[in-house]
């Protein structure tokens, strides 16, 4: 019922958006990514980060300036984000992070502030960010979903669920009343052989089927087999909306994981008509950030990261749908300012992005904070303390998705602890709500 009343108090006329979480599993170093190049900021940032800061010379200064002077730059491998940046089609998030409550150092020191569970572990805050729940280490639901379930009735009849997965079954999607469809990257989901016309073939087709479709009095074989015939039938409509719907227009690299699972989210955003959808929302998920011995690799894998939204974006321009779609970062949580060996160590507060017609680009949102060690946010070895909680960040991804205010304490239960929800004013800014 909830869901419907929030169908109903969306403008009829919007016709699509799609929301694209790109997770980077194992807490990518965000202050090797976006780093201060103001000359005294970037001194700050060298000493604290010791062996692993880089040279400025490997950051392309951003247009935008703080409200204190300092000037941030991005990692000058990523060509492509940068150029989107520069377009207006994207923005920066700084020193975002999960919180229980607004939080200090000192409290922190006193023992009076309330943390995530798990705090500066993976498990633990993938799930925290994941589900926006960081008062709990066994969510069922995560807030992607929760939104789902709210908007989910903005849909048409079809049985491939909005709520589509290039990378397995995750948290973020998951709900009570909105399933996920998973799909393998590179793949069309399907039996290989179900629609043969081989002759041997057929008659297996046939088999499997009678023994789907018998009638069983145990209740968990019953489960089983119509389990089974559902996911058939759903990998069935999804394969017949692809190949009746014109294919990808652009490029995608080959060599590149992201790239790859980006191709598929296109060609689903392209068969949204024949699979009824007026909403979507889409997982990726790429590992190998959890540098602790070495950052060696890190540049590369910043410069790929850039290359698959880069050709993500310039398919969406293709289809005409830089305005309704909009992809943003998440990742387990930043890095310790100073070193780990050859690395860095699982931290707190770090910094993120979104990129999308519908994003106010061109700029920074949230407080970058002062990287010297022993700053105000310092929870020790340089693991800041967030000044932008999850829940700000993804509330205003909500709005823009079609949840209304007073439904977003339905997505997101901890929001009224860093935004009114009286406010006139979005949590954040970065998203075009018009």
């Amino acid at each position: 019922m909830t869901g419907a009343l929030s169908a109903d108090e969306t403008d009829p006329d919007d016709d699509y958006r799609a929301l694209v979480c790109v997770f980077l599993a194992g807490g990518n170093d965000s202050f090797n990514m976006l780093s201060p190049v103001s000359e005294d900021a970037y001194a700050d940032y060298a000493e604290a980060r010791g062996s692993i800061a880089l040279p400025s010379s490997d950051f392309t200064a951003l247009s935008a300036v703080l409200p204190d002077g300092r000037r941030l730059g991005l990692h000058k491998n990523m060509t492509s984000l940068q150029s989107l940046y520069s377009q207006g089609a994207a923005a920066m998030i700084c020193n975002v992070g999960t919180l229980v409550e607004p939080t200090t150092v000192s409290g922190i020191k006193e023992g009076s502030a309330n943390l995530p569970l798990g705090l500066f572990s993976h498990s633990d805050q993938q799930k925290h960010w994941q589900s926006s729940l960081p008062e709990t280490r066994s969510p069922s639901t995560g807030w992607g979903g929760r939104m789902s379930d709210l908007i989910a009735e903005l849909n048409g009849v079809s049985g491939v669920s909005m709520n589509i997965s290039i990378a397995g079954i995750n948290l973020f999607q998951s709900s009570q009343n909105t399933s996920i469809f998973s799909k393998t990257q590179g793949l069309t989901p399907g039996i290989s052989y179900w629609n043969s016309t081989v002759s041997s073939l057929i008659a297996r087709k046939a088999a499997a089927t009678s023994i789907l479709e018998a009638e069983y009095g145990n209740v968990f074989e019953r489960a089983f087999a119509n389990r089974s015939l559902d996911a058939i039938a759903t990998a069935e409509e999804y394969r017949v909306a692809v190949e009746n719907t014109p294919g990808i227009i652009g490029s995608f690299s080959s060599s590149n994981s992201l790239s790859k699972q980006l191709r598929d989210v296109a060609e689903a955003i392209a068969a949204r008509t024949a699979l009824n959808k007026r909403r979507q929302t889409f997982f990726v998920q790429v590992g190998g950030w959890d540098h602790h011995a070495s950052l060696d690799h890190h540049p590369a894998m910043l410069q790929q990261l850039s290359e698959g939204i880069g050709e993500f974006y310039a398919e969406m321009a293709e289809m005409g749908l830089t305005d309704k779609v909009t992809l943003f970062t998440a990742s387990d949580f930043g890095r310790t300012l100073s070193p780990n060996s050859g690395g860095s160590d699982h931290a707190w507060g770090g910094n993120q992005f979104v990129v999308g017609g519908a994003v106010k680009g061109n700029k920074i949102y949230g407080e970058y904070p002062d990287l010297a060690l022993g700053s105000a946010l310092d929870a020790g070895r340089g693991r800041l303390v967030p000044t932008t909680s999850v829940d700000e960040y993804f509330s205003e991804l909500a709005l823009w998705m079609g949840v209304s205010k007073s439904n977003l304490p339905l997505v997101l239960p901890n929001l009224s602890r860093f935004y009114s929800l009286d406010s006139s004013e979005p949590p954040l800014g970065f998203m075009n709500l018009e």
